[in-house]
């Protein structure tokens, strides 16, 4: 299981990457660092698309062959899967989308940026019509899983281009300018869209039973590990943008390259969830496939798939989450010190787990 969690992590990077790089090419030069992007990179990257987004498939195959031989599984599942289907659209777009970026210099024409723009959303389409979400509704899942994508793309492909692809922090206030109200936006759309991909397999009022389950553990780590990112978006956002403003002395490329790693942490608790079994009920699910192995080590009381977990402070998680506290506190200490941005980079993910164990032992 633990190649599919990394291959569905590796693929929501290689799309950012893509979308982060052509994007970019429509920012006047004026309005952000130095940036080069090598070919290589692209290419890369449109691999990996290729490659990462077979481990649903394959997990499938494994998962069927058995009982009418692997052919014909794999076949079946080409044929007829929705998953298998989306696999095949995205190879064909992949081939073409390879060989016109290796064919022409597309990072040098905003025609030919805008042509890669937009086969990397085509094959975000294809993944979308593909996703859990897409299957239980007739259009709405697919579009609203598509929209949240997208919204993650944009926002953590600029983030990482400009990170990790800059040569210079030279007009990083005019970057920060447009920037920010975009990431804000790209933020809110993922809230929004969200909250509506999660009531597809749970009820909002369920969303602490669902700890439960593998699916509400990986949905809770998920959300913890935003934390430490919007500590290190509104440093980067509004506090850095106010020492630019001032002319203080600062590098700000080095916070942005922790905030991505943060945000990659994202995709692999994504990664995660994305596999596990969602609890459309969860007294069923409970029943048929047990809790989980976190929740199991947690819980000391009898695990019953009609119970209903309460929460309720105790000595142990008020020490959790009074450390936590201490750990987002240290964030900020960090920032203000001028500390190597690894420092509070630890220090978000100290929290994480802090509140992590906070949570857990919350459970009664």
């Amino acid at each position: 299981m633990i190649w599919i969690y990394i291959s569905e992590s590796l693929l929501y990077l290689c799309f950012s990457l893509l979308m982060g790089a052509f994007i970019i090419q429509f920012i006047p030069e004026r309005l952000k660092p130095e940036i080069r992007i090598s070919k290589r990179l692209l290419q890369l990257a449109i691999l990996g698309v290729v490659f990462f987004s077979i481990a649903p498939l394959i997990r499938v195959i494994l998962f069927l062959y058995e009982d009418i031989g692997l052919m014909l599984t794999m076949q079946n599942v080409l044929t007829g899967f929705e998953v298998g289907k989306a696999w095949t659209v995205t190879i064909i777009l992949a081939i073409f989308f390879y060989l016109f970026v290796s064919l022409f210099s597309v990072l040098n024409s905003k025609v030919l940026s805008g042509i890669s723009l937009a086969f990397t959303f085509v094959l975000l389409l294809a993944l979308g019509w593909a996703s859990h979400g897409a299957s239980l509704t007739e259009w709405s899942g697919f579009v609203v899983h598509s929209l949240h994508f997208l919204a993650v793309t944009v926002w953590i492909g600029i983030l990482l281009i400009v990170g990790w692809c800059s040569k210079n922090a030279e007009n990083w206030l005019s970057y920060l300018r447009w920037f920010t109200p975009l990431a804000i936006a790209c933020f809110l759309t993922i809230v929004g869209t969200g909250l509506f991909l999660m009531t597809l397999v749970i009820d909002v009022n369920e969303y602490g039973d669902a700890w439960t389950l593998p699916y509400g553990q990986a949905l809770l780590v998920k959300h913890l590990t935003i934390i430490p990112v919007l500590f290190f978006a509104c440093i980067n956002g509004f506090w850095i943008k106010r020492k630019l403003k001032r002319q203080e002395q600062i590098n700000p490329r080095p916070w942005l390259k922790f905030e991505s790693v943060l945000l990659f942490l994202t995709f692999v608790s994504t990664g995660v969830l994305g596999q596990q079994e969602p609890p459309h009920s969860i007294e069923t699910t409970l029943a048929g496939s047990g809790p989980s192995a976190n929740f199991d080590y947690f819980y000391s009381g009898v695990i019953e798939p009609s119970m209903s977990l309460q929460f309720g402070f105790n000595t142990v998680n008020t020490l959790f989450f009074t450390v936590a506290m201490i750990f987002m506190g240290l964030i900020v200490f960090s920032f203000k010190k001028k500390t190597p941005a690894i420092v509070p980079f630890f220090m978000g993910i100290f929290s994480v787990l802090s509140l992590y164990f906070g949570f857990m032992s919350s459970m009664q």
